[in-house]
């Protein structure tokens, strides 16, 4: 169920990031803004009208249905050292991202944290889709998941400076950290 809403610049580096995975067999599907998890349904109360003869029936939403959409819905080909399962005990290190099932969902946030929205996730949606459906969604942060891991190769120009600023010329990077490949992060 795809929502309206417009497509982030987040949004799209992580699709990038998601299909270079896919291209390398890493990831089996990715679904953008699948089926929304229920978190509450709507509450109806029956309200009526008394008219001269009868009363005149009708019902009334005081609460409406509560849902939340994740941005991705990932599917891995197999285990590999993108992710591991959430209820895996003695990892060695944590994963980029976390599983169930070799499935993972993802909400992607950026770095600048608009309206508190990253902080309302955290303490809010994530515990509270744990909590009913015992699945952990996966919040990712762009540019930051390039930095621990790989730049996909399609979005890599645009991590350049294309014109003379004040502070920086034609070619300089945008981003302090060294960019790495998927082959390269693969390698290491």
């Amino acid at each position: 169920m795809a929502n309206t809403t417009q497509i982030s610049q987040e949004e799209k580096w992580l699709i990038a990031y998601f299909h270079e995975l896919l291209m390398a067999g890493i990831v089996k599907n990715i679904e953008y803004q699948p089926e929304p998890f229920i978190l509450s349904e709507a509450v109806d109360i029956e309200i009526y009208k008394q008219l001269k003869t009868k009363k005149k029936y009708r019902f009334k939403t005081i609460l409406d249905e509560h849902i939340y959409t994740p941005d991705f819905k990932i599917t891995w080909a197999s285990k590999n050292l993108f992710h591991k399962d959430f209820k895996h005990q003695g990892i060695d290190k944590i994963p980029v991202f976390f599983s169930h099932d070799c499935v993972s969902y993802v909400e992607c946030k950026g770095v600048w944290d608009f309206n508190n929205m990253t902080r309302m996730f955290v303490q809010r949606t994530q515990p509270w889709i744990y909590q009913i459906y015992d699945i952990y969604i996966n919040l990712i942060k762009v540019p930051d998941i390039f930095k621990n891991t790989f730049v996909p190769a399609s979005i890599l120009p645009s991590f350049y400076y294309k014109m003379n600023t004040a502070k920086n010329n034609i070619g300089d990077k945008k981003y302090p950290w060294k960019y790495k490949y998927l082959d390269e992060y693969l390698n290491e």
